[in-house]
């Protein structure tokens, strides 16, 4: 990709109308300083003195922030949210990027996903991750909550120039009616689908595992993201196997995307530690479903959405975004280190 490319897309990334199905989710930061931790007089713990909590977009929530952050100026997100404390962060976390939520159902049956870490803090500068506090739904949705969903993804849809799907629970957003009916909307618009665990059931849109993701939807043992040919095949399967194009990250080995039995691969830029890669799929599918959205050839599309990652993975300790200036400053950096 060359500068004129860059400059192009961020250009024309705010004229598009961008289209988010699938689970939001908190990510919750809680700091705790346990030299300040005194003997419970009620129990015979010592407890974890929180000093400072964070919270930031996590899973689908992440994938919006990010396509914010890029200059989607019309971008509508539908699902649900539970009616509490995580929903009400989520829907604050919206209206600081400028998100609406106006397709989100709420409901009193569900609860709105959140990971919480507490992060433990002592004498040294080193700090420590506790076990996590995972709050997710058990069960599916109820058919007057898929009702919702669907109804208000049927009127984020109207005018829409590309469908974003991010499945990430099994008991989320994405209900078995709304993935039937992604492949005829995908004749209309592009539908671009980054699931963690239903991949093999999703037919006629565009995909994006990574390395492993792949190898288990094709019940292939895992696969080497180094070893190039063995993920050219790989991609070549999907594409057959879903009748549409194929996506596979590889992390730092950058990405491979497969259309008509052709695969094109563009490595990662080199980013220098330290780094916090949580969060740098949800960064790279942002920048790679804008530019295949606006129709540069793929390996523009792949090199970009890998310019994205290269950004936020230097943000620490959050799921980090990235703005056009960043953008085009990591650009003139990974232009000037070859």
């Amino acid at each position: 990709m060359n500068e004129q490319t860059l400059e192009r897309l961020l250009r024309e990334i705010p004229s598009l109308r961008v289209v988010l199905l699938g689970d939001a989710c908190v990510d919750v930061y809680w700091d705790a300083d346990m030299r300040l931790s005194e003997l419970s007089r009620e129990t015979p713990q010592f407890p974890m003195p929180v000093v400072r909590e964070r919270y930031s977009p996590g899973a689908g929530a992440n994938v919006a922030a990010n396509l914010a952050a890029l200059g989607v100026r019309d971008l509508r997100f539908a699902g649900f949210t539970g009616k509490d404390w995580r929903g009400q962060i989520l829907r604050e976390l919206f209206a600081e990027r400028g998100i609406p939520d106006r397709y989100l159902a709420a409901s009193e049956e569900a609860v709105t996903p959140a990971y919480c870490k507490p992060i433990l803090h002592g004498v040294s500068d080193v700090a420590y991750e506790a076990p996590r506090l995972d709050f997710v739904n058990r069960e599916p949705a109820s058919p007057a909550l898929e009702d919702a969903v669907l109804e208000r993804l049927e009127e984020a849809l109207r005018d829409a120039d590309l469908l974003v799907v991010c499945d990430q629970f099994r008991n989320g957003c994405v209900s078995r009616r709304a993935m039937e009916r992604l492949p005829e909307i995908s004749r209309r618009i592009p539908v671009l689908v980054d699931s963690r665990d239903r991949l093999d059931e999703y037919r006629g849109v565009i995909v994006k595992p990574n390395e492993l993701e792949a190898a288990r939807t094709l019940g292939l043992p895992p696969l080497d993201a180094s070893d190039l040919p063995a993920v050219r095949k790989a991609a070549a399967a999907l594409e057959a196997r879903n009748g549409s194009p194929a996506l596979i990250t590889l992390g730092a080995n950058g990405a491979v995307w497969c259309e008509n039995g052709e695969c094109v691969h563009v490595p990662a830029y080199r980013v220098e530690p330290p780094i916090d890669f949580v969060g740098a799929g949800d960064s790279f599918f942002a920048g790679f479903s804008v530019a295949h959205a606006l129709g540069v050839p793929p390996e523009d599309r792949l090199s970009f959405a890998c310019l994205v990652p290269a950004v936020t993975i230097r943000k620490l300790g959050t799921t980090g975004t990235a703005t056009p200036e960043e953008l085009r400053g990591e650009f003139r950096r990974q232009s000037l280190s070859r």
